[in-house]
């Protein structure tokens, strides 16, 4: 009788494995027809069964022991007789916990503090009870050591880990940890209690979920895998029954018993896990990154959509030759039919063998989801999206092909009118630039010998400046449409070359560049000439030496000489008594009155003085110049103090704030510490350059002071981008996080995404527009409606008409200049928004203050409108479409800042502004072939036809 009655046990065993959830259930009914104990015996050998498949789910320590044939640490138990009389299928498991098996009973208090209320369940880490905290007055969950893994002390290590490393992660999906304890010799862990069952317990229960709710589940399982992975920590054992549904259905990953921090999780222990969920460089004993998780996200993913297990066996050794070899599971939609083709998709691409195939992070498989936005759902659920997910964010950049061409055309054209338009608005457009610094320097240093100053010089250097007297004389008493053509004549020089000579390497301990007048002019020897655009003479000053000619002996010198340098006939100025002191000793003095021979109305003063025999003063001094007194006394005009304070306001107000909030998220820690540290690093290496190029060097002791100067400058910068960034980006990230979308993949390395080429084709082109605009137009439209011309453009160092000698020195300035400004931009919105409440408000208030700063830079109020369109073009392109376009946008404004803007490319000051320009144009076409995504500009029909 028993026998028969253990066959039909295992007919109607066999018979309902074929069968799961409510299917299986009404099957049982049927068959026990009202056989109570029938049907509990064929339950308990079902739930055995059950255990004996999820023997190959428990983690193991060491999976080479398995391929020998050793048994696990957690291995079933061998058959006893109580096993044979539970029936065949039930030998070699262990009968199903009770209460009665468990360490402690409901009412038990342990450690003063927790009441036990009853087992939750066994696995191969240890137990779990259900208990209150008496203290807290909340219910939690109590994981213990197994008794025989209790005295062990790598067990007792991997325990402590747990609690270790699982306390860094907090999140809404994962399962917190509080705290580690011990009684009655035992230790536990005090964690969550969720109320609810492990995933792996619902899909044995229903098979599996319908579609919309699989990808809701695997969309909160990949968004607190990434927060996991965020706190720097490998789970290494993720699978379903290390996941708990709660009972409003959220998704909570437990169970951090085998994991470890990323940093940690090299090879050495790198064979413990779960086999039937491991990667493949998991089960090779290899480094462990976070595209290991991703794998076995991918083996949940196909469990979660498809009812089954990806590779499938019935013995351990089994499962890890199937898993070994380059078997690859069946496709998800040969068990779903209808199966969304995006989820096969992204399981594929989780399960690819080789981790560099793989995505890359938790949140690029939530993007990759059908309907995946975990962007949006993190800031629908009130939490601060991480760097990873905006950049994972599903937006994307690919433009069509006729609109990527047409935002291209649209950009050569305004660069063209910018070039055309120069002619009217460059201060070096309007002055006759026809020799070139290296020509100036030669004419210097051969004047400077027949001065008498032979001795090779052991250091010097050259520029150009601007007489800024000069064109503000000419703004002040000239108000004609023409007013500015007088600079055509070349002399009085409104551009102007120098050059200085050094019997000793120049003092550049400061970091400087060396100036017209710095360092002083204080050594014997030293020699300072300035030239007019056309190469004559317009002062000279030395510094005598002992080598001159003794007091006593003094000869009157030639000044005949010092005449014929400068262009000018001695015999048609008419001598005065001297009225400007030289600024070294001196044994003659003279002076003269006349003027220019090409511009007879303006009058000019000579100064000259001798030591010796020898020059050491000569100076044209015009009706506009000042004593050195008077420059000394020079005040701005009220509208320079205006825009002066303004920027001075806003970068104060920046620095300090900037500063308060860093260090406030960096408490809270919710900063982009990678982020924030390349930024810092581009800026150290940007101004290294800068000093590489710009700074004065010397082989003298003085190299080593200057080298410590271009550091802390370079280092002060770095720090300083590096709070801004802190500051404010945790904020962006927060309330706009599509502002940053392109620029966190940027940083993130991606630059063949067709977002990042998208932002900066379209940043280009709204820079060349506010370029067009402002600067050129708000100077050209009002002479056209009358008014007087401003002063010519040349707002820039003058220094940099030197030809491509000075392109690197400028171009890294340009690179700092069109990162500062849109970060301040974007830090004073966010401050704006602060006070006003309303971002649209924040955002005019910009427009507003940057209208009224561009606006100080003209003179005409016909000019203010372009100002305000300019401003508000700028505001725009950073409120639409975000940071990485207002860089792009303010790298090309500055074209007209540091290059001399020209459509005369044959100029020899074309030098510096061409590669600019090449520079400008390749970032364009960089961003239209990104932009466009792979798409064919034109179809292959078309052609055909």
């Amino acid at each position: 009788m028993k026998a028969e009655r253990w066959r039909r046990v295992d007919e109607l065993f066999e018979q309902a494995l074929e069968r799961t959830g409510e299917e299986r259930a009404r099957f049982l009914d049927s068959a026990c027809a009202g056989d109570v104990s029938l049907r509990r015996e064929v339950e308990e050998v079902l739930r055995a069964d059950e255990r004996a498949e999820d023997f190959i789910e428990t983690p193991v320590f060491g999976v080479a022991a398995a391929l020998i044939g050793a048994p696990p640490a957690n291995a079933p138990r061998p058959a006893s007789d109580a096993d044979t009389r539970r029936g065949p299928r039930a030998r070699g498991l262990d009968s199903s916990p009770s209460i009665d098996e468990s360490r402690f009973v409901p009412g038990d208090v342990l450690a003063g503090r927790y009441r036990i209320a009853g087992l939750l369940g066994r696995g191969g880490m240890g137990e779990v009870y259900r208990a209150d905290d008496l203290k807290l007055r909340q219910p939690v969950a109590l994981k213990f050591l197994p008794e025989i893994l209790a005295t062990d002390g790598a067990s007792l290590a991997r325990f402590y880990q747990e609690v270790s490393v699982a306390r860094q992660v907090s999140h809404r999906h994962v399962c917190r940890v509080y705290d580690i304890g011990g009684a009655e010799g035992f230790h536990f862990i005090s964690m969550e209690y969720v109320r609810g069952e492990t995933l792996s317990s619902l899909l044995k229960r229903i098979g599996r979920l319908p579609e919309d709710k699989a990808v809701e589940t695997a969309r909160q399982l990949c968004a607190g895998l990434a927060a996991v992975h965020d706190a720097g920590v490998l789970h290494r054992d993720l699978k379903p029954a290390n996941v708990m549904i709660d009972e409003r259905g959220d998704v909570r990953i437990t169970d951090f018993g085998i994991a470890a921090l990323a940093s940690d999780a090299g090879a050495r222990d790198s064979l413990a896990g779960t086999p039937a969920y491991m990667s493949p460089e998991h089960l090779a004993g290899k480094e462990l990154t976070t595209r290991s998780d991703i794998y076995s996200l991918g083996l949940v993913l196909y469990e979660l959509f498809t009812g089954r297990k990806a590779f499938e066996a019935s013995t351990l050794p089994e499962l890890l030759k199937l898993r070994q070899s380059d078997t690859h599971p069946s496709s998800p939609s040969s068990h779903v039919k209808d199966l969304d083709p995006l989820v096969e998709r992204v399981i594929f691409r989780c399960l690819e063998r080789d981790p560099d195939s793989r995505p890359a992070s938790a949140l690029q498989v939530a993007a990759a989801l059908p309907g995946g936005d975990p962007l949006a759902a993190a800031l629908a659920a009130g939490e601060t999206p991480s760097p990873e997910m905006v950049a994972a964010a599903p937006k994307e950049g690919g433009l069509r092909p006729a609109v990527a061409v047409s935002l291209l055309a649209s950009l050569f054209v305004l660069l063209g009118l910018v070039c055309y338009f120069s002619k009217d608005v460059g201060l070096y457009n309007q002055v006759p630039l026809e020799k070139s610094p290296e020509v100036l320097r030669d004419r210097a240093a051969e004047l400077t010998k027949r001065l008498g100053y032979a001795s090779p010089p052991a250091d010097s250097a050259y520029g150009m400046g601007v007489d800024r007297d000069y064109l503000n004389f000419i703004h002040e008493t000239d108000s004609s449409p023409a007013r500015w053509e007088k600079l055509k004549a070349g002399r009085p020089a409104a551009i102007y070359f120098w050059q200085r000579q050094s019997p000793r390497p120049f003092d550049v301990m400061d970091g400087e560049r060396i100036r017209e007048e710095r360092p002083a002019r204080d050594l014997a020897g030293m020699t300072t000439v300035t030239l007019d655009a056309l190469g004559r003479l317009r002062s000279f000053y030395a510094v005598p030496t002992r080598t001159n000619t003794a007091p006593a002996d003094a000869r009157e010198p030639d000044w005949s000489v010092l005449f014929d340098a400068s262009g000018l006939d001695l015999s048609q100025f008419r001598p005065v008594a001297p009225a400007w002191t030289p600024p070294h000793a001196y044994t003659s003095r003279a002076a003269w009155e006349g003027a220019y021979p090409e511009r007879p109305e303006f009058k000019v003063r000579v100064e000259a003085a001798a030591y010796g025999g020898a020059p050491v003063f000569f100076e044209l001094i015009d009706a506009w110049d000042r004593s050195p007194e008077q420059q000394g006394a020079y005040a701005e005009s009220a509208k320079d103090r205006a825009l002066t304070g303004i920027l001075l306001t806003v970068f104060i107000t920046v620095m300090v704030g900037g500063a308060l909030l860093a260090w406030r998220n960096l408490r809270l820690g919710r900063v982009d510490r990678k982020g924030a540290a390349r930024i810092a690093v581009f800026m150290l290496a940007v101004h290294l350059l800068r000093w590489l190029f710009t700074s004065h060097h010397v082989a003298t002791e003085y190299e080593a002071l200057n080298f410590v100067t271009g550091v802390q400058r370079a280092v002060f910068w770095a720090c300083f981008f590096w709070v801004v960034y802190l500051a404010f980006e945790p904020y962006v990230r927060r309330r706009w996080p599509w502002r940053i979308i392109s620029w966190t993949r940027l940083l993130a390395g991606n630059l063949r995404d067709p977002l990042v080429g998208r932002d900066v084709l379209v940043g280009a082109l709204f820079g060349a527009g506010v370029l067009l605009c402002n600067f050129f137009l708000g100077h050209v439209v009002p002479q056209w409606a009358g008014y007087p011309p401003d002063v010519p453009w040349f707002d820039f160092p003058a220094t940099q008409l030197l030809g491509i000698r000075s392109f690197a020195g400028a171009f890294t300035l340009q690179t700092f200049a069109s990162f500062t400004q849109p970060f301040i931009l974007l830090f004073l919105i966010f401050l704006l928004r602060a006070v006003l409440r309303n971002d649209l408000l924040a955002s005019l208030a910009a427009a507003l203050i940057g209208a009224t700063a561009l606006g100080l830079t003209h003179e005409s109020a016909a000019a203010v409108p372009f100002a305000v369109v300019a401003a508000s073009l700028l505001v725009f392109c950073l409120h639409r479409y975000g940071l990485l376009a207002t860089v792009s946008a303010v790298f090309v404004l500055h074209l007209t800042v540091f290059y001399p803007v020209t459509s005369d490319f044959t100029a020899w000051y074309a030098g510096d502004f061409v590669p600019a320009l090449a520079v400008v144009v390749a970032l364009a076409i960089y961003g239209f072939r990104t932009s466009l995504a792979g798409r064919p500009l034109l179809r292959g029909r078309l052609l055909e036809d």
